[in-house]
């Protein structure tokens, strides 16, 4: 769920910052010089750097949350397996094959779970690691090129404008999902025949959305106070 809303937003962050470069220069058409392409450029990379990052957070997130809570609270936990009926075997057939018994079936559901977890600490640190320097070379580069200026740009303003809608829908989708979740698993009734779905792909990816969509607020209401929104 995560991964296909940054894909949708990564689209229109592109959208938005092509319309920038059509509207900047007003009736003179497109504004194709090498310097304004280069810092529409450098917002397009910060953004995906930024999502990257955020991605990795949300799987070291998901890994502290099942080593502290358990793997079924993230991964969820499929209904309990039942015996199996052994097959008919024919008379004097020394190597009948027999069904995986409930511990071999329990054990091979945790070892599942256990490369789950082992896979989001790798994942997480690659994207963190991957996308916090992605963002930082690209946000150094921006914060080289331009000058003071660029605080009241068009193009400065429609990348915290995305950022904002993008994170704040990410926020409003995940959270919700990610504690319905979260409340269904403890509350609700569970039998034997019972999948119970984990908040993995929600909770966390939603937890940090909502900081980030929170930073890029600020940022977009500081603006507006300050006169250079408008």
């Amino acid at each position: 769920m995560f991964v296909g809303l940054v894909a949708a937003a990564a689209v229109l962050a592109a959208l938005a910052l092509v319309a920038v470069l059509f509207i900047q220069r007003g009736r003179e058409g497109i504004d194709l010089t090498p310097r304004n392409l280069l810092r529409t450029y450098l917002y397009a990379g910060s953004f995906a750097g930024l999502a990257a990052f955020v991605f990795g957070v949300a799987a070291l997130g998901n890994f502290a949350l099942a080593a502290a809570a358990g793997s079924d609270v993230v991964y969820g936990a499929p209904p309990v397996p039942r015996p199996a009926i052994a097959p008919a075997c024919p008379p004097n057939f020394p190597n009948c094959p027999q069904p995986p018994s409930v511990e071999d079936q329990l054990k091979r559901m945790a070892e599942q779970n256990e490369r789950r977890r082992n896979e989001d600490l790798l994942r997480g640190v690659t994207f963190t690691v991957f996308g916090g320097l992605f963002y930082a070379a690209h946000y150094a580069s921006r914060r080289a090129l331009v000058g003071a200026e660029e605080t009241q740009s068009a193009l400065r303003r429609a990348y915290l404008m995305v950022g904002t809608a993008v994170f704040g829908l990410a926020t409003v989708v995940l959270v919700p999902t990610g504690l319905y979740q979260l409340l269904a698993n403890a509350i609700l009734p569970v039998t034997a025949d019972t999948f119970r779905p984990g908040v993995g792909d929600s909770l966390m990816p939603g937890l940090v959305s909502l900081i980030v969509w929170l930073a890029f607020l600020r940022l977009v209401v500081t603006d507006f106070r300050r006169g250079t929104g408008a």
